[in-house]
């Protein structure tokens, strides 16, 4: 059984690592583990909402360029369907193949037609 995927706990911005639920340091944090169970509110990008504020133009560059759960990288991801059909019915297949592609995120595996 495959892990579930990484779930943002702090802030990966580089420079802020505030926790996601409390909004204070990680070594402030005073969250319980039953606070961390459920998903943390008003993250994008995995960046905190005061990061989002303060730092508009590096947020810019994130949207639209990486994942909006855990602000991972992302990259094509062709099904092995879509790859046969391109060998096999080529070239008319390559167009399915490339109709099937999804966008997949390398940190936690999450995936977006």
């Amino acid at each position: 059984m495959p892990n579930p995927p990484p779930k943002p706990i702090k802030c990966v911005r580089k420079g802020c690592g505030k926790c996601l639920f409390c909004m204070k340091i990680v070594a402030l944090c005073e969250c319980s583990e039953e606070d961390k169970k459920e998903e943390p509110k008003d993250v994008m990008y995995g960046w905190c909402h005061k990061c989002r504020e303060k730092y508009p133009e590096e947020y810019k560059n994130l949207v639209g360029n990486n994942c909006t759960y855990c602000g991972g990288d992302i990259e094509d991801n062709y099904p092995p369907v879509g790859v046969a059909l391109g060998v096999l019915l080529f070239p008319c297949g390559i167009i399915a193949c490339c109709m099937l592609k999804e966008k997949q995120c390398v940190k936690c595996n999450r995936s977006s037609v």
